[in-house]
């Protein structure tokens, strides 16, 4: 197979119910024209007892409760753009046919992993709510005739046993040629190309020549190849503007299932995600979310910004929706033989990242030192994949009381007697100090416009206890308990 073809019938149906969740399930037809002259062009599978032609005042009493909906476009470009993309997940070289279909050169690729490919490829489109059929061939038209008879995947091994049945229309006949055919008893495409070539020429000339050539599957032709996508992004607005989550989750899933489509084509993922509401009052809302898990899985992504979504509350309803995904390479990486990792990363990266969505990304991490001589000073890194060894024992033991840090720090009162605490009041530790410590000075980053500078003393209480107290610019604070 050096081509292969992607369709979906009733394309423009199905685009228009893939982006209107009030439609799903339901007996819908596409209409063409106004008035009495409409009439049904495309109709769904619950629409019993409709079929194209139809007028639509007869489909209404054939089928109570028929929806009648015209043609979108925005629906069909959208998901035109997705078949597209699909397409190129299966080989660089795309041609755009027409709205619905398209054709990709397989030349170089592997047989067997492209056929499983096709398959999956199906199954995504499918859930994506564009039932598309694939079918594969030597010739761009001999694809695309077993697109049309794949369900939902169709690869030609024998041209010749494969068309013999099928009827002489696919050849797409002219009406005299069809008509002679008719009455030489023709209509199949084996039946035509079982005569001679060159006979059919001498009759029906050269038109009968190329007729002959599309019914053996033999017409080939250049494909009009199109880029893929540079730029990974969808901006869709509602007409009339909506103040729930559910619909901005089902368009958010439908976008989505084409930007990661459109990834997985051009062999990129994803390493942030930016949402943005645009609300009613011409204001807007922005979040970017830092995957910690570069990847394109449409589901973790939407737990994300589901869990995002979830606590937004708006003054305005949200009368549009932007979402931006920034391409990185995907990650290679090779564990060590006797590292210790985790049992489940993906799950783990995905709560992660729903909690960073809740909380916020500079709160979710693993605290490490930075190397300051300001005290307490850390911050937050991404948590690492691996257990680390367990540290060595220090040669020399730690001398004196172990400092228990109280995060946050208490806030307090101090009195001072002759530059020294001399009781604590104001706050969680109340009372006398018998004896202080200190004072033990510290600055730093003065060359910096966060310049800190801490004042350190350990104090005894006469109740008991020995406690450490900072003074800086905020004033005191208890940092924690000696023992």
């Amino acid at each position: 197979m050096n081509f292969a073809v992607l369709c979906v019938p009733d394309f423009a149906l199905h685009a228009l119910r893939r982006s209107d969740p009030g439609l799903c399930g339901r007996a819908v037809a596409l209409v063409e024209g106004d008035g009495r002259k409409a009439r049904v062009a495309e109709a769904s599978p619950e629409a019993h007892g409709v079929a194209p032609g139809l007028a639509a005042a007869l489909a209404m009493s054939r089928c109570p409760g028929i929806i009648l909906r015209q043609r979108e476009p925005a629906a069909e470009v959208e998901a035109h753009r997705l078949l597209v993309a699909a397409a190129f997940t299966l080989a660089p070289r795309v041609e755009s046919t027409c709205a619905g279909c398209c054709t990709a050169d397989l030349m170089g690729s592997d047989p067997a992993r492209t056929e499983a490919l096709m398959r999956l490829l199906a199954a995504e489109l499918a859930g994506a709510g564009l039932p598309a059929r694939i079918g594969a061939g030597a010739t761009p038209l001999l694809a695309s005739y077993a697109a049309r008879c794949a369900e939902p995947v169709l690869v030609v091994r024998d041209p010749g046993k494969f068309l013999a049945p099928l009827p002489l229309a696919l050849a797409g006949p002219t009406p005299e040629q069809d008509r002679i055919l008719r009455d030489w008893g023709i209509g199949t495409l084996g039946g035509l190309t079982a005569l001679p070539k060159a006979e059919v020429g001498r009759r029906l000339g050269a038109e009968g020549v190329l007729l002959w050539e599309r019914a053996a599957g033999e017409a080939t032709r250049v494909l009009r190849l199109v880029e893929p996508a540079r730029s990974f992004a969808a901006e869709w607005t509602y007409e009339p503007p909506v103040e729930s989550i559910e619909p901005l989750l089902f368009k958010l899933r439908r976008y989505a299932e084409r930007i990661a489509l459109e990834l997985r084509g051009a062999g990129f993922v994803a390493e942030r995600l930016s949402l943005t509401l645009l609300l009613e009052d011409g204001s807007d809302r922005r979040r970017e979310f830092r995957l910690p898990e570069p990847g394109a899985d449409v589901d973790g992504w939407l737990r994300v910004l589901g869990g995002h979504l979830g606590t937004v509350r708006t003054d305005a309803r949200v009368a549009g929706v932007r979402l931006v995904a920034a391409p990185a390479r995907p990650p290679q990486k090779q564990d060590g033989l006797f590292d210790t990792g985790l049992r489940d990363p993906a799950s783990f990266w995905e709560n992660i990242a729903r909690i960073a969505a809740i909380v916020g990304e500079d709160r979710v991490g693993t605290p490490a030192p930075v190397d300051t001589h300001r005290p307490d000073a850390f911050v937050l890194e991404r948590p690492a994949e691996t257990v680390a060894p367990l540290a060595q024992a220090p040669v020399h033991p730690p001398l004196g009381p172990t400092l228990r840090r109280f995060r946050p720090p208490w806030p307090v009162r101090v009195a001072c007697d002759a530059g020294a605490p001399c009781r604590l009041e104001g706050g969680r530790l109340v009372g006398e100090v018998r004896a202080a410590l200190g004072p033990w000075r510290r600055a730093g980053d003065w060359w910096k416009p966060q310049a800190w500078a801490v004042e350190t003393w350990q104090v005894e209480m006469a109740g008991g206890g020995v406690y450490q107290l900072a003074s800086a610019d905020g004033g005191w604070c208890v940092e924690g308990m000696l023992d």
